[in-house]
């Protein structure tokens, strides 16, 4: 306000008050729910709120599939993106993948750094169909990004389109 000094703002009194005005960070889980006959294929989005800016990507092939859809490229390849929460979106929709929506939550913490980092180190690992992929991939980027999303199931053993449907209930869909 006009005329108010740093010592005469309004400043917040109590703790709940002060959770209130923190930053609310965010996750997303990003899918195309046609790949493999409607088994489904998802990608991560984090937001960092201290940079203001998004990171995201996924476990894919070579050619930008899910890997093991073409027999020819089925080593892992993984990508990821960071920027404003549009170009991080885009790159998702600029991919041979066909991410179509995603379900959202917020959390009151986040840190999209470390998350960036456990994807990045997910890449060196074996990829396995039922175990170590896409999925949980990026369900160990969320967990790496705030401990809020312990809960998650970790995805091994489960279709991407099943846990889009039934684990992240109350999760908010959006369309990209």
């Amino acid at each position: 306000m006009a005329g108010q000094t740093e010592a005469s703002a309004p400043q917040a009194t109590n703790s709940s008050e002060i959770r209130a005005a923190a930053p609310r960070a965010r996750v997303c889980l990003v899918i195309d729910p046609s790949f493999a006959a409607k088994v489904g294929h998802v990608g991560w989005m984090v937001q960092d709120t201290v940079r203001n800016r998004w990171a995201g990507g996924a476990t894919e092939d070579r050619r930008g599939a899910q890997p093991g859809a073409n027999p020819n490229h089925a080593a892992a390849g993984s990508w990821s993106a960071s920027g404003t929460y549009r170009a991080v979106v885009n790159a998702f929709k600029g991919k041979r993948a066909g991410y179509e929506k995603m379900r959202c939550r917020y959390s009151r913490h986040g840190d999209a750094v470390n998350a960036v980092k456990v994807f990045n180190l997910s890449t060196y690992r074996a990829y396995s169909v039922t175990r170590d992929n896409c999925l949980t991939r990026s369900v160990e980027a969320f967990k790496a990004y705030s401990s809020e999303f312990r809960y998650l199931p970790s995805g091994k053993s489960t279709r991407p389109n099943a846990y889009y449907d039934n684990a992240l209930r109350g999760w908010t869909t959006v369309r990209l």
